[in-house]
């Protein structure tokens, strides 16, 4: 990944951490959440984002491992 790619790269793992925190304040709190279809909605959006961090980390993972070979 090119360095002009890590700024935005940068930029969406912040707003998928930060999206994610929302979901948990919501979920903690019930605001929101009166119905157990809107929990597991919100349980699963937090899992969807959950894995789009994992793929950008092992992208940024292999493309670290390949710039110090």
């Amino acid at each position: 990944i090119s360095s002009n790619m890590r700024d935005p790269i940068s930029e969406l793992i912040d707003r998928i951490n930060s999206t994610k925190e929302a979901i948990a304040e919501t979920v903690s709190a019930g605001h929101g959440v009166d119905s157990f279809e809107k929990y597991q909605r919100l349980v699963g959006r937090n899992e969807g984002l959950q894995v789009a961090l994992d793929l950008l980390n092992d992208i940024l993972t292999e493309s670290e491992e390949q710039d110090a070979e």
